[in-house]
Formats: structure tokens, sequence, C-alpha cells
């Protein structure tokens, strides 16, 4: 479990459930949120941990940025001082996003999806299941060639297996990298 002084700010960005707009038969279906939250948790216990001696990091669920899609998670990592990890105007050039997209079937969905979040995003990875998985590693190129992560996650267990996992290049657009940024400057506090 993570050590309270080392568990990263919780980023609420404010988007509109768009379960809301579903027929209350299919907005009480939680599968895919109650998905991405352990995950979430399992993600922050075996990798932030190791970052927080080093940098200062923020996650952040449901990311909207008009024109190119929402994330389910956003994981924002910064260069800060070894005495705090608090956000300032400097850790903005240091600013290092991994954008998730999870699904729970749709493979092929989900890889469109997080391929849009490269436009301003580090990295973008998405996370399944292990029965999803099972077909999507045999078109293990294709995430390549779009520089999307492939990882599969076992809710039961807490399993994380990364099958494919980018580096952090440089997002595909410098504006929408500049939108995302101020998004996400407006909601973390300057110090």
């Amino acid at each position: 479990m993570t050590n309270p002084r080392t568990r990263p700010k919780t980023v609420k960005f404010g988007c509109h459930d768009t379960r809301r707009n579903l027929p209350v038969a299919s907005s009480s279906k939680r599968g895919e949120s109650n998905f991405v939250a352990k995950f979430e948790k399992a993600y922050l216990e075996a990798e932030l941990k190791k970052l927080a001696t080093q940098r200062g990091f923020a996650t952040g669920r449901e990311f909207a940025l008009d024109g190119f899609g929402r994330a389910d998670m956003l994981f924002m990592a910064w260069n800060s001082s070894p005495s705090s990890e608090d956000f300032t105007a400097i850790a903005l050039k240091s600013l290092q996003l991994t954008a998730v997209e999870a699904k729970l079937k749709d493979w092929r969905k989900g890889l469109m999806q997080a391929s849009q979040y490269r436009f301003f995003a580090n990295r973008a990875v998405l996370v399944l299941p292990p029965a999803a998985t099972a077909t999507a590693v045999g078109f293990i190129e294709a995430f390549r060639a779009l520089n999307v992560g492939l990882w599969e996650f076992d809710p039961d267990t807490g399993c994380l297996r990364r099958h494919f996992t980018p580096r952090f290049g440089r997002p595909l657009n410098t504006k929408a990298r500049e939108r995302a940024v101020h998004l996400i400057s407006g909601k973390l506090k300057f110090r």
C-alpha cells in the first residue's frame, strides 16, 4: 500500500459524466469504471511510489480535450525539488503526461482512442483485461506503428503485464499540448 505522504495528488477535471447520456438500464453498469479504479490503485502501488522521492506527480480521471478525446486516466509527473512535490511554473517545462484508455472488450476502438491522446500526451497506453488482451497482442505491430502501449491488467489478481510500452516522446501537436497544459495547470496549485 502506498504511503500517504507519497500518494499523488488527485486532480478532478470536472468533465461531464457521459454515462448520464445513456438509458437508466445501461448507465448503472459500472464495469469499465470499476476496472479503471482497480488499475489505478495497482499502478500507483507498483510504479509511482518509486518516483515519489524524485518527482512530483498527480493523477486524474476523465481528462477531456476538445477534438482529441477523453482519456480515462491521466498520469502527470514533473521534476520537483526533493523537499517539495508542489507544482510550480518551472515544473511545466518538465511535465510528462501519460494518457490511459481502458477497455473491457473492444480493443480496436480503444487503440484508436488512445492514438488520439498522442497529440497532447508524451505517452499513450491502452489497458485491457486478459481476455481482450489475448486477441490484441496478435496485433502488437499496430500498437508499435501507432506508438500506443498495450498493457494487460487482471483486476482479480492486480497483476499488470506490459506487452509494449512506448518511450516518452514529444506530443504530436504543439497547440493541443499547450491547451492540455493550460487545463492541467489550472487544476494544480502553483506554489
